[in-house]
């Protein structure tokens, strides 16, 4: 598995880089072809923000978390990642089952625990009027509903969006494709 450290402020130290390659590296026991993990570290007011992607299997998983100690703030996402991996097995497996199909081999090995039921449990259902709008009109109505993200239809293309406000405050619109 390939392991990309990107870093703006400078490079991350060596032993630090290995550190982190030996903790996500045993992640790839979760899949069968575990492609790549890009690290991305920044240091944020005597923080150090590391943001871990690794893509495998036709998935991407995505953690982050902050700590005083580079090597904490690795075992923290690492452990994050790893939650998130035990949870989208058992979830694979448990679907399977559900279909009547074989499992593949794959999913079967090594961790029978995941079997744990999570059992993802809607709130509410909301239903609304899906509006062709530019971009910026978009924005505003995201803004007077006061949520962080906002379903459209672009008038300019006539795609199906998704507006995402970022954590930053910066806006990223997302194209649903096929739809």
């Amino acid at each position: 598995m390939e392991v990309l450290v990107r870093n703006a402020e400078g490079n991350l130290p060596t032993h630090d880089r290995e550190y982190a390659s030996k903790k996500l590296g045993r992640l790839d026991r979760y899949f069968h072809q575990a492609r790549k993990v890009e690290i991305v570290h920044r240091e944020e007011k005597l923080l150090h923000h590391i943001e871990v992607t690794v893509f495998a299997d036709h998935f991407t998983v995505r953690g982050e978390e902050s700590d005083a100690s580079i090597a904490a703030a690795i075992d923290k996402v690492a452990e994050k990642l790893e939650n998130r991996l035990r949870r989208l097995k058992s979830r694979l497996v448990k679907n399977h089952r559900r279909k009547g199909s074989d499992v593949p081999k794959g999913l079967l090995e090594e961790h029978a625990e995941a079997e744990e039921e999570h059992h993802v449990e809607i709130k509410e259902r909301k239903q609304f009027l899906l509006k062709l709008m530019n971009v910026d009109e978009a924005a505003l109505q995201m803004d007077l509903l006061d949520h962080p993200f906002f379903v459209f239809r672009n008038e300019d293309n006539g795609n199906l969006e998704v507006l995402y406000k970022r954590k930053d405050g910066r806006l990223t619109v997302f194209y649903v494709e096929g739809a």
